[in-house]
């Protein structure tokens, strides 16, 4: 509708247009063309305004001026046009006072139904048990000021430890200890409601001795000092984090007092176990044991008085090294620590008889490895102690032989210093000496 007006517009004007320009004369100045008129480009042509003029009185015999014809592209509808998803009732009736908003509106009726609370046609009215609020005084909780229920101090709605008067239809509390609210049934700052509706103080209101802490009880929904700080636990807490206060190394970390005390493991002292006891060194962060050169050693020099009074230094012998990064006693090839009825190692006299000297306990690698002997004893076995006058004969002062563990056998042996002969068997079989050194 609104292109084919404007074309039959446009239609109208080109026809006026070129019948103008038919009637115009060919003019060399203005006093060749009719009055009103000017020569252009040896036409005569009429002004412009009154061309427009000419246009659109045209324009108004071919068009209704009662009706608008809205522009190209344009939204708006035509006089008409309905939209069809519209539907318009037939009928509305409506509600008194829109049921004052407390109630639903039947449009079919015109009748309010009204909520639990109010009544009459436009629900304006509280029904029979309720009364209205006070502006200030919303004892309902909705915000609003509305029917509320009739309440008497019997009822007992203002709990325990509230005081209630009554007035009018309804009944006020003044709260009292740890509780606050319209009918003190909430707790006051610093109180936390339990499940059982007791306001209990909350962790504001409670200082807990560190490392322990305030938390609430997830059943009770009790604040106390139920929670432990960082690196504490148990239910006092008194366990504390071992990798944490005593660097990996104790036992047992428990709290003393306030403190954190650990019991370290036997290789570690300290309160926080993080150096090394007696007899460990440190090595690359590990305490190791300690190689002590009391027990381990090759040569081992002692002085004392003997019984004499005079100075005499003794010089004992052994055949280990001690090891600075293990911190054991490495013992030299054929050689193997024994043990005593004093433990690991052999006893060790430093001195002679008639002098006072130092035992030593427990000395390393003093022991001859019967089955890989060192090669000073690899053909003649390992020297050990002869048993009564074996190998000696009857000059035992002399000391004619020395006795051995046959390398095979691992019996002992009698092997005869330089001028003796062995008589006999010189292997000594199930402590039955049968040869000696003569």
């Amino acid at each position: 509708m609104k292109n084919f007006a404007f074309i039959f517009v446009s239609m109208l004007c080109f026809v006026f247009i070129a019948c103008a320009s038919d009637d115009d004369e060919g003019c060399v100045t203005v006093l060749d063309c009719p009055s009103g008129y000017s020569c252009i480009d040896s036409v005569c042509r009429q002004p412009v305004a009154e061309q427009d003029a000419d246009v659109a009185e045209n324009t108004e015999e071919v068009t209704d001026s009662s009706i608008e014809l809205p522009e190209e592209n344009s939204d708006t509808e035509l006089p008409g046009e309905v939209d069809g998803d519209s539907e318009i009732p037939d009928d509305i009736t409506g509600c008194p006072n829109g049921c004052s908003g407390f109630g639903e509106c039947d449009f079919a009726t015109g009748k309010c139904t009204c909520n639990e609370k109010h009544g009459g046609e436009d629900c304006s009215e509280c029904k029979e048990g309720f009364h209205w609020e006070a502006v200030d005084d919303d004892e309902d909780g909705d915000g609003a000021v509305s029917c509320a229920p009739n309440r008497k101090c019997s009822d007992k709605p203002c709990g325990e430890d509230a005081t209630c008067s009554t007035q009018g239809n309804t009944a006020v509390c003044t709260c009292s200890g740890n509780y606050t609210g319209r009918w003190c049934n909430e707790c006051n700052a610093g109180f936390l409601m339990n499940n059982e509706g007791i306001c209990k103080p909350d962790c504001t209101k409670i200082t807990c001795q560190e490392p322990q802490k305030c938390g609430i009880d997830s059943i009770t929904n009790e604040a106390s000092c139920n929670s432990c700080d960082e690196f504490y636990s148990g239910s006092d807490c008194k366990s504390c984090d071992m990798d944490h206060f005593c660097n990996g190394h104790a036992t047992a970390c428990v709290v003393d007092g306030n403190t954190p005390k650990c019991t370290c493991e036997s290789n570690y002292t300290g309160s926080d176990c993080s150096m090394c006891a007696s007899g460990y060194f440190m090595s690359d962060g590990v305490c190791k044991k300690n190689c002590d050169i009391n027990k381990c050693f090759k040569t081992h020099q002692c002085t004392g008085t003997n019984l004499l009074g005079f100075e005499q230094t003794t010089t004992v012998t052994a055949h280990g090294n001690c090891n600075n990064t293990t911190g054991a006693c490495d013992c030299d090839p054929g050689w193997i620590t024994g043990t005593s009825n004093l433990g690991t190692g052999e006893t060790v006299q430093c001195g002679s008889l008639i002098s006072v000297f130092e035992t030593l306990n427990n000395v390393e690698c003093t022991v001859c490895d019967i089955d890989n002997p060192p090669s000073t004893y690899a053909g003649s076995g390992c020297p050990t102690n002869c048993y009564s006058n074996f190998c000696n004969g009857t000059d035992t002062a002399n000391g004619q032989g020395t006795c051995y563990t046959e390398p095979e056998t691992h019996k002992i042996a009698c092997k005869c210093a330089s001028g003796y002969t062995m008589t006999g068997d010189s292997i000594y079989y199930d402590d039955n000496p049968t040869g000696q050194c003569e």
